[in-house]
């Protein structure tokens, strides 16, 4: 008997797996920004019943869908734009994504691999210790801001009633925060620390005075993304944001762990002027690999090359890179 085919995807894994889509169009095609991505509606329907089994039959229905999401997350994800034929229009992305909620749906499928290898190491050093230190070692972790750092905390999250580790992790991201705090985290592994301060709801972090809570800690990890990368050095758009990751920066820390996309190398000078720090202030950095091939290297890539004498490969798995950088 054949199996009945699924009659919808949740709003959340519609919005989700259509992002996933983008970011396969954009590693295939010949362009510079997944901005310049233009998707017909007909091509979307097409890649859900394909990969989910799943018949969309109505083209409204489906973007009815997606502007709820959008309604109850409270910020603008995608752009409708009209086609020839009547009934049918072109997705693509909402160019001008500043907020964190925005930002935590772009290159969602880089991010969850560059916070999987993350994880991966994590456990693989914890997992070298000596059976006596494991008993009683609680790693302590200090998770920057960012979107990428909120899948990190998600797979924490998702794995403290699996893997026998436990956690000290401190933070001033609310949305780790948030998801740490989760009523289906094991707490009895994982404890939470932020600093006091004023929110920024734009990035979605605690900005005030860290020195108090951090002070005098020595952190096994302290983990890091950014904005850009220009010339070596590290930018984010806030300058709030610019002084609490320098602080940060000067923190104690076995390792530094800088998280990417690729996407932050640029040729183009940030608007902020004033850099945060340097690429070769972290013992190392984690960057996704992509399946697909393409004919045509992305700006990105190209720039993130350049780099290849500084940075040596640790570990080269199939769906990241763990790259220790040279001083």
């Amino acid at each position: 008997m054949k199996q009945k085919s699924k009659h919808r995807l949740r709003q959340y894994d519609l919005v989700m797996n259509i992002f996933f889509l983008f970011e396969e169009e954009y590693e295939k095609q010949p362009v510079d920004s997944i901005w310049e991505i233009k998707l017909p509606i007909e091509r979307i329907k097409e890649y859900l019943e394909k990969r989910f089994s799943v018949t969309y039959h109505s083209n409204l229905w489906v973007y009815t869908q997606l502007r709820r999401y959008e309604e109850d997350l409270g910020v603008k994800l995608f752009e409708r734009i009209p086609a020839k034929q009547k009934g049918s229009f072109y997705l693509s992305i909402y160019k001008d994504m500043v907020k964190f909620y925005q930002k935590q749906h772009l290159y969602v499928s880089k991010k969850i691999k560059v916070a999987n290898g993350v994880y991966d190491k994590i456990r693989n050093d914890f997992l070298a210790l000596p059976d006596e230190e494991k008993k009683t070692k609680k790693i302590k972790i200090l998770l920057g801001a960012g979107s990428t750092i909120f899948h990190l905390a998600n797979i924490i999250a998702q794995k403290s009633w699996e893997d026998n580790i436990k956690y000290s992790i401190y933070t001033h991201n609310l949305g780790s925060l948030k998801r740490l705090l989760e009523p289906t985290v094991n707490y009895d592994r994982i404890k939470v620390s932020t600093p006091s301060g004023t929110v920024d709801p734009v990035t979605y972090t605690i900005i005030g005075d860290s020195t108090n809570l951090y002070h005098n800690t020595s952190f096994d990890y302290i983990i890091m993304g950014t904005s850009y990368i220009y010339k070596g050095k590290l930018y984010v758009e806030s300058k709030a944001e610019t002084e609490i990751k320098n602080t940060i920066l000067n923190y104690q820390s076995k390792a530094k762990i800088l998280i990417l996309t690729k996407h932050e190398f640029t040729d183009i000078p940030p608007s902020n002027p004033k850099p945060f720090g340097n690429l070769s202030d972290y013992t190392y950095i984690v960057v996704p690999r992509f399946n697909i091939t393409t004919k045509t290297k992305k700006k990105h890539d190209l720039i993130f090359n350049e780099y290849n004498k500084t940075l040596v490969p640790e570990i080269i798995h199939w769906n990241y890179s763990i790259l220790k950088c040279s001083r």
